[in-house]
């Protein structure tokens, strides 16, 4: 069959395809071709957010898409299921290529990311020590430096495997490392928070996380953990701070 669309490269905009229906065209667009569409405009919009490639390689993967869109959506007959494979094979490559690169990257920013932050929690709370003599200043700094732990694990153990729809952002919820530290460590106290006035009750094994403003082993133990379920926990701490409240309000 025919193909149904007009595929070319758009002028006005870098690594971008221009896709258009085919205006002549007057029997509708096989589903086969739709598919390929919708597939092939997410990968271009892929090729076009990867950072720290070099144009030239984003030119071969742009080029690359852009035959395979034209052979599958524009030619006559429409070599759709080839250019399927063709997608991909170019998606593997591109895996290949740029996945290895991407998250150690990524990790090694984060990384960095958490001993600058941890390095600040540590003097910031060390003044305070200094000044006040409270103890809790010593255990908020082990939940913190094991939030930020537990947070860089999880990233490697989440991120296993890379995907090609990975590459243009590696974290769904769009967050940068500096900031999802910060939030992982707040909300990693806030949880112990809420252990510490009872509203949340966990044991582990014979460590009492309750006691964690008061004891360093339980302090740096919710850390780590709060951290290796850093996607979670705030929305666990969110939930937990609406059940309270609706729960109030109702009595």
């Amino acid at each position: 069959m025919e193909g149904h669309f007009l595929v070319c490269e758009n002028a006005e905009e870098e690594f971008d395809i221009s896709f258009q229906v085919n205006s002549t065209m007057d029997s509708v667009i096989p589903k086969d071709q739709q598919e390929l569409y919708v597939k092939a405009e997410s990968a271009c919009n892929i090729i076009k957010a990867l950072e720290n490639t070099d144009k030239q390689t984003k030119k071969k993967y742009f080029d690359k898409l852009l035959s395979l869109s034209q052979v599958g959506l524009v030619a006559n007959p429409a070599q759709t299921e080839t250019a399927e494979f063709a997608l991909m094979k170019l998606k593997d490559e591109i895996v290949l290529v740029e996945g290895k690169r991407i998250k150690n990257h990524y990790m090694k920013y984060l990384g960095i990311d958490a001993l600058i932050i941890g390095a600040i929690a540590s003097i910031v709370l060390g003044i305070c020590f200094y000044f006040t003599r409270w103890i809790g200043c010593i255990s908020v700094l082990c939940i913190i430096i094991g939030a930020l732990t537990g947070t860089w694990v999880s990233f490697g153990a989440r991120k296993f495997e890379i995907e090609f729809e990975d590459l243009a952002s590696l974290e769904k919820d769009k967050m940068t490392p500096v900031i999802r530290l910060i939030y992982i460590a707040v909300a990693s106290l806030i949880f112990a928070l809420l252990m510490n006035v009872g509203l949340i009750d966990v044991k582990i094994g014979n460590v009492d996380i309750s006691k964690a403003f008061t004891d360093i082993k339980p302090a740096l133990v919710i850390g780590v953990l709060c951290g290796l379920v850093e996607s979670k926990i705030g929305i666990q701490v969110y939930n937990k701070a609406v059940s309270l409240l609706v729960d109030n309000s109702e009595q």
